[in-house]
């Protein structure tokens, strides 16, 4: 007799817990490269193909990896990764959508448009062998872009974010916030949802904010509690004083820098 019993054994509900549920996708970044044309707009995701996005706040760079699978061979990949400094990118916006995902603008600098491969390092690895390289998005439609401008829009799901960790980890990394406020956002312990977010309004509002101010400069820097008048004779008197246990102390002193004529 076989180890199974028929206690083990599904029964004929599909939706009961007893049957395995098929694996939930992996969510897909997606990513649009649009030109100054109409026309020209390319989609660099792709079916059979699965982008990934990192950031890093030290080196102020930003890795685009694009994983293509053969799908006779599920285990036979061909991988693009293009390495972008923060440098050779205008920030646009990082806004949080309604679903909670996060999309990120990104405007390719003109210097950067104007030669092959748009300043970035290019990195390809083979896992098995493809008897006819696949057409990998990523290198033809941006690495060989040739378009005198180029607008980047990248969309990350929420399953593929740490929500306001990912917001840090991406201003930080385009220079938008200074290491303080990355400190500070990446170590908040329960981070509300991204939804709503807009950081080129917020940053309208904040220069609103600051011009709203008065930052007129008071006429005496000096605070009235320690301001010396001449008809305040016992504060005067300490500060002469101070400056003459000062002025002994540098003339006895034995620096070789003091003046002969003060020895």
């Amino acid at each position: 007799m076989s180890g199974k019993s028929i206690s083990n054994l599904p029964c004929d509900d599909p939706q009961c817990f007893c049957h395995l549920r098929p694996p939930k996708p992996f969510p897909k970044i997606e990513a649009v490269l649009s030109g100054p044309e109409p026309d020209q707009v390319r989609e660099l995701h792709q079916p059979n193909a699965q982008l990934d996005v990192a950031f890093d706040v030290v080196g102020n760079t930003m890795t685009i990896n694009e994983c293509v699978h053969d799908p006779s061979r599920p285990k036979i990949a061909y991988s693009v990764g293009l390495i972008i400094k923060a440098m050779n990118f205008h920030f646009l916006n990082l806004e949080g959508l309604p679903d909670h995902s996060l999309l990120l603008s990104l405007r390719i600098r003109r210097s950067a448009c104007a030669v092959r491969g748009n300043k970035m390092i290019l990195k390809e690895k083979f896992n098995g062998y493809f008897p006819d390289p696949p057409y990998s998005r990523l290198f033809n439609d941006l690495f060989e872009c040739r378009w005198p401008e180029k607008l980047l829009q990248i969309r990350l799901p929420e399953e593929r974010c740490r929500r306001w960790k990912t917001v840090a980890l991406i201003l930080k990394t385009f220079k938008q916030i200074n290491p303080d406020s990355y400190c500070h956002m990446a170590n908040m312990m329960f981070t509300p949802r991204v939804g709503g977010l807009n950081v080129r309004q917020v940053k309208k509002d904040i220069k609103t904010q600051l011009a709203q101010v008065n930052h007129e400069r008071r006429k005496n820097p000096v605070s009235s509690e320690y301001l010396v008048t001449v008809n305040d004779e016992e504060k005067i008197e300490r500060i002469n004083h101070a400056y003459e246990v000062h002025l002994l102390a540098f003339i006895y002193s034995s620096s070789p820098f003091t003046p002969p004529q003060y020895l």
